[in-house]
Parts: structure tokens; C-alpha cells; sequence
């Protein structure tokens, strides 16, 4: 009689391989180079090793197999068709199965078709329809051909001898991916904030990493693009072929910067992990009221919190990108949301501008007044805009306006200005508390 295994008992069938002194490179862009060591029994001439566990979203092309001794690779291979109880069905398609309902009764005969809701047996008394919903065990003959629960990677090796190899095995996979998380509290008169900052980690990639030697690349890393569609469900049959990426402590790293995690990290699949990289630091900073409308109606003008990343008034350090949320206490001392903006790769040194949200008692409008122009000589305009304060304090706007390109001049302006770029000026106008304000200028633009 021969050999009877319950689907259940099958589908736990498999090999465990234990990998060890994991190392975890993640970009920005959703991808990351995992690194890791393992030792196998090798016998002389060809044979064939599996690593199992390895991330369901790896690149298999990426792949690159070394080892402390003279190995050739002849083959490598990505098995990924994973068994389920419909993939496991469909190898017992006409073979004898045995199935046990939920109510203790044993049906058995050749399976001839299965589908989400009925299996179909035909035995010595006829065909019968089961309805899924009724079964409790299905028990399937011992299975002839290795099945597969995990992704696995497999290699044909040549060996000159026999004996314990130690292997170091390195892929890129997707489906993880980082990104920086701040917190800025402003203080009371607006001047300073303390900014702190997480490390977000979100794992779907399949696979837990185990205590790992974690490093994060802040920067905008080309991506080739294939010229044809990859096909990834095929069996995959490649040669190693992998630059080899530079180890590196928490520096600049050629032209990103890398955040070395001082401590093993454990990133478990389907896992969203916070580590605090940033302790809050005090940094000067500066609120700007900043008018660039163009409406000719009244709208609320935007607000800027801006500061200088350098080490006497900033961070001092390179700020990766992500989402600032800036928080203000109320008079009761709790904390309160007053805004979030993109923070972009940011270098030492650099101006950060962060648009925190619309004054509610600060408004602007722009109106055009008259146009000018003569044919193949200039075109002008005249522009008023209204700057309206309804606080009960006194407010400084920086207004923003574009001029045009090639010859311009700006002329018979109310308030003084200064050229910014090739195409536009800035006011800075002073508002008392409760009033009005205007500004007017004619923009000309000379045609030849």
C-alpha cells in the first residue's frame, strides 16, 4: 500500500536553512540590497544547493553567490511557485485521493476536476460532486517531486573537493522601503523650533530580517530601465551578474548620503518600524509671510517657516527627505498640530523653506490696473495689490512677483524692491495691525 499524507502534512514539507550576520542596505526608491553568510556541506564534482527564506520580491537577476574557495557556479535558479491547496490539487488530477467530510464520512476515487467550490471524485459507484464547504481532509498520495512553501534559490555547483563551504549570498529585492518622519516645535514668539526626527521602515518584501546590520542611502539613484518586458513568471536561469556596492560607515557616501544604524534591527515582514535618529535639536528659525497671488479677490497668504542648516543655527547634519509636521503650544501647554509640509534631501547649509498653511487674518489681492502697449516696442502694466492685516499686531509680507523674460524693468514703485532672478522681485512690505496696505509698480517689458 502505498505511502498516504494529508494535504496539510504536505504543505509544511520543507527544508529550513539557517542564515546568519545579516546585513540591510535600503534606498529610497522601495529597494534594498540584503546581504548574508551561510555554510553548506559541498561534495566534490556537481551538485546542487537551496537557500530558502530568501525575499519573495527579490531581483533574480541580481543575484551574486561567492564563496571562501574555488567553486564554479554552472546554474542558478528562482523557485517561486509556491504550493497551495489548488496548486497541490492540480498534481493529483486523476490520481487516487481519499476525502473526509466533516461529518466523519470518507469518500474516495480519482479526482477529475476541482474549482473554489466543488471537487469532483469518480469511484466504482459513479461520479460524484462534493461541495467544498463540507470537506474537512483531503488526503493525497506521497508526493513524487520536491514541493516548494517559501521562495528558494538554487545552484548547480562545481566543487574540487569535498567539505563545509561558507558562502556569502547578496540580492536586491523590493518591498521595503524608508523615510524620514520630523517633528518641529515652534516656540512662543515663533524664532525657534526643536526638530527631532524618526526612521520609518515598512517590510513587504516577504522575508524577516533577523537582527540586522541596518544602513539607509538618502539620494536620487538612477534605475535602468529594461528595453522589453521582464517576465517574472518564468523559472528564472541566470548568471550572477552584480556591481559589487562599497560598505560604508554614517558619511557622505559618493553623491547620497548613508545613515549607519549604530544597533542590529529586527524587520519583520509586513512590519512598520520607527527608530529615532534625530534627538530634538534647537535650530533658529524665521516666519515669513510670503504673497504670490495673482487673483483679483482677496485670499488668505501663505505661511513659511524657514531656517538655515548649518552648524551654528541648524541641524549641522543631511537631512533626508520626508514629512515635517510642526506642532505650537497652547496657552494650556499642550501641543498642537499647526501644519505639515515635503521636506526634500536637504545638505548642510542649506535654506529650508516649509509652507506651513494659510493665515487665516493676513490676505492679499493683485489687480491690473491698465495695459500699454506699442507695437514692436514694449508692453506695461499696472499693478495694485492690496495687503490686508486683520491681527491685532503688525505683520512684515514678503510679496513675489513675476515680471517677465528677456528686457524688463520694474518702474514707479510705491516700495522699494529687489531683483531675485531673471524673472521676478521681491517686496518686503511692512502692514500695521488692522489695516491695509498697498502696493503698486508698473512692470515694463521692452520688446526690442
Amino acid at each position: 500500500m502505498s505511502k498516504i499524507l494529508s494535504l496539510s502534512a504536505i504543505l509544511a514539507l520543507a527544508t529550513a536553512s539557517t542564515l546568519a550576520q545579516t546585513q540591510l542596505t535600503i534606498y529610497n526608491h522601495g529597494e534594498a540590497l540584503v546581504k548574508e553568510q551561510f555554510s553548506k556541506q559541498i561534495q566534490r564534482g556537481v551538485s546542487e544547493i537551496e537557500i530558502e527564506r530568501v525575499a519573495e520580491t527579490l531581483n533574480p537577476s541580481s543575484v551574486k553567490l561567492g564563496s571562501n574557495q574555488d567553486i564554479q557556479v554552472l546554474e542558478q535558479n528562482y523557485r517561486y511557485d509556491l504550493v497551495d491547496q489548488n496548486k497541490l490539487l492540480k498534481k493529483y488530477l486523476e490520481a487516487e485521493v481519499t476525502v473526509i467530510l466533516q461529518n466523519d464520512n470518507k469518500m474516495s476515487g480519482t479526482l477529475l476536476s476541482y474549482d473554489n467550490s466543488t471537487l469532483v471524485l469518480k469511484s466504482r459507484s459513479g461520479t460524484d460532486i462534493i461541495q467544498r464547504q463540507f470537506v474537512g481532509t483531503i488526503k493525497c498520495p506521497t508526493p513524487t517531486e520536491r514541493l516548494y512553501v517559501r521562495p528558494t534559490l538554487a545552484w548547480t555547483l562545481n566543487a574540487a573537493k569535498t567539505g563545509k563551504v561558507n558562502f556569502d549570498l547578496s540580492y536586491l529585492t523590493g518591498g521595503i522601503s524608508w523615510k524620514a518622519e520630523y517633528v518641529a516645535v515652534i516656540n512662543k514668539d515663533d524664532s525657534e523650533m526643536d526638530i527631532s526626527s524618526w526612521i520609518n521602515l515598512n517590510n513587504q518584501s516577504g522575508k524577516n530580517y533577523e537582527e540586522a546590520k541596518l544602513k539607509l542611502v538618502a539620494g536620487d539613484l538612477h534605475r535602468a530601465r529594461p528595453e522589453q518586458t521582464y517576465d517574472t513568471r518564468r523559472e528564472k536561469n541566470a548568471y550572477m551578474a552584480m556591481r559589487t556596492m562599497p560598505v560604508v560607515e554614517e558619511r557622505q557616501f559618493f553623491e547620497y548620503h548613508l545613515y549607519d544604524i549604530a544597533f542590529p534591527v529586527s524587520v519583520r515582514n509586513r512590519e512598520e518600524k520607527q527608530i529615532q535618529w534625530l534627538n530634538p535639536t534647537l535650530v533658529k528659525a524665521q516666519k515669513r509671510y510670503v504673497y504670490q497671488g495673482t487673483r483679483n479677490k482677496f485670499t488668505n497668504i501663505p505661511i513659511k517657516i524657514m531656517f538655515t542648516n548649518d552648524k551654528d543655527t541648524g541641524t549641522g547634519v543631511a537631512l533626508p527627505g520626508g514629512i515635517v509636521r510642526l506642532f505650537k503650544k497652547d496657552t494650556d501647554g499642550a501641543l498642537e498640530l499647526i501644519g505639515e509640509d515635503n521636506l526634500k534631501h536637504t545638505s548642510r547649509d542649506d535654506l529650508v523653506t516649509l509652507e506651513v498653511g494659510e493665515a487665516f487674518d493676513v490676505k492679499g489681492k493683485r489687480e491690473i490696473l491698465d495695459r500699454r502697449s506699442k507695437p514692436d516696442r514694449y508692453t506695461e502694466q499696472d499693478i495694485k495689490i492690496t495687503l490686508a492685516n486683520r491681527k491685532d499686531e503688525p505683520v512684515e509680507i514678503e510679496v513675489i512677483q513675476t515680471i517677465g523674460y528677456g528686457n524688463w524693468r520694474v518702474q514707479n514703485a510705491s516700495h522699494s524692491f529687489t531683483k531675485i532672478d531673471a524673472s521676478h522681485v521681491k517686496f518686503t512690505i511692512a502692514v500695521p495691525a488692522s489695516d491695509e496696505v498697498e502696493l503698486t509698480y508698473t512692470s515694463r517689458i521692452n520688446i526690442k
